[in-house]
């Protein structure tokens, strides 16, 4: 019993550590977590307890629970450039897993370089003052639209696994489709409800609410989306993420109950998912030149699937900087890429050893492509504020 107290002091300890670190660092704070649990695990702590694993599932489906509540369908179906949201992301699903596979790979390996997360975007934008550019949406909508299809692709993957091209195999998405439908007419009723009784929305949306009554709900409703899932047959956070979707869809307005959701993730769950990541990778395979090196190729093939917005910026009307910003930025799927390693091992499509090359490829990309965007960042700001100036007159 003293000996998990003091594991979970640690894990708790250096979650709160790590931001600050990262920030002076100018490192991703996942990036950093994943390193802090090799650190941990590796040499302070021997082994880990059977609790942390169930800590580490949690993380992970939260954390996917709030990514689908991010996702603000009406307004990027609205969006004058959604048509590109959905080309580039599809391009790299379609171009990059043909490439492994003829080059000898696993199939899944290319699927796994594919995804697209906006973890690392969001927070980089913020931090560069260009989310509110033109380029800063856009980059923003291709994220969110991959982070979507990335979901979507790995649920096909899961299907098709556990069934093959089947009848089975359509009756279990239809079931978790139906699923999800159910769940999103009972959050439109909750809606309703609400509608009725704005006095109680308020106490739960926007004042403070004592008891967080919405935070509990917003914890059952990840839950249920992950049960629902697994009583489909399909993993757990596939559900998370649905769930997620559907409450934002059927919300449009959280005001700072949103904050809230995020604090409560950001702030406790998450962390023991990445740094329960970092804590599966043992430091002696990290020594190994086979592992390194295929680490290293795996981090240039996730710039190589990101290329298409430079290729495609005639037809964007987007400059050579902002479509090298927009690869660069896409290039740190640092989430994505880790759930898709967990699952691929699940699944037994990838070995331990071939995770922990594309574990580590997430994290240099995470910390190298958003270093490179800065500069192009500053470049951006200069322009959008000369263009802001008044002419001067002759």
């Amino acid at each position: 019993m003293k000996g998990d107290i003091f594991i979970l002091f640690t894990v708790v300890s250096g979650a709160a550590l790590v931001p600050f670190i990262a920030r002076r660092l100018r490192v991703p704070s996942a990036a950093f977590e994943i390193i802090y649990g090799v650190i941990l695990f590796n040499t302070i702590v021997g082994s880990r307890p059977s609790w942390f694993g169930l800590l580490e599932e949690v993380g992970l489906i939260y954390l996917m629970f709030i990514v689908g509540m991010e996702l603000d369908l009406r307004r990027f179906i609205k969006e004058s450039n959604f048509h590109w949201y959905l080309i580039i992301p599809l391009l790299s699903f379609i171009t990059v897993p043909f490439i492994f596979y003829k080059m000898g790979y696993s199939l899944f390996l290319g699927i796994a370089v594919s995804m697209v997360s906006a973890g690392i975007v969001i927070p980089v934008l913020r931090e560069s003052k260009t989310i509110d550019t033109p380029l800063g949406r856009d980059i923003i909508g291709v994220a969110l639209t991959g982070e979507l299809l990335s979901i979507l692709v790995l649920m096909g993957v899961d299907i098709y696994h556990r069934y093959g091209i089947t009848v089975q195999a359509g009756i279990e998405g239809g079931k978790f489709l139906l699923l999800t439908l159910l769940a999103a007419l009972f959050l439109r009723i909750v809606y309703i409800m609400a509608w009725w009784n704005p006095k109680k929305v308020e106490n739960v949306m926007e004042s403070e609410d004592p008891v967080e009554e919405g935070i509990r709900a917003v914890i059952c409703i990840a839950l249920a989306g992950a049960v629902a899932a697994y009583a489909s047959g399909l993993e757990p956070i596939l559900g998370s993420f649905m769930a997620g979707l559907v409450f934002s869809y059927v919300f449009k307005s959280k005001g700072r109950f949103e904050d809230k959701v995020n604090a409560v993730g950001f702030g406790f769950f998450i962390p023991f998912f990445f740094i329960g990541v970092g804590s599966h990778l043992d430091m002696h395979l990290l020594q190994s030149y086979e592992i390194l090196s295929r680490a290293v190729f795996l981090t240039a093939m996730v710039f190589a699937g990101n290329v298409f917005p430079l290729i495609l910026k005639p037809f964007m009307k987007i400059k050579i900087e902002g479509a090298l910003g927009m690869c660069f930025l896409l290039s740190a799927p640092l989430s994505m890429m880790v759930v898709a390693g967990t699952l691929g091992v699940k699944m037994e499509l990838l070995s331990e050893e071939v995770k922990d090359s594309l574990i580590l490829a997430a994290i240099f990309s995470s910390v190298l492509y958003p270093s490179l965007f800065r500069p192009i960042a500053r470049k951006i700001l200069t322009d959008s504020a000369e263009k802001k100036l008044p002419q001067r007159r002759e």
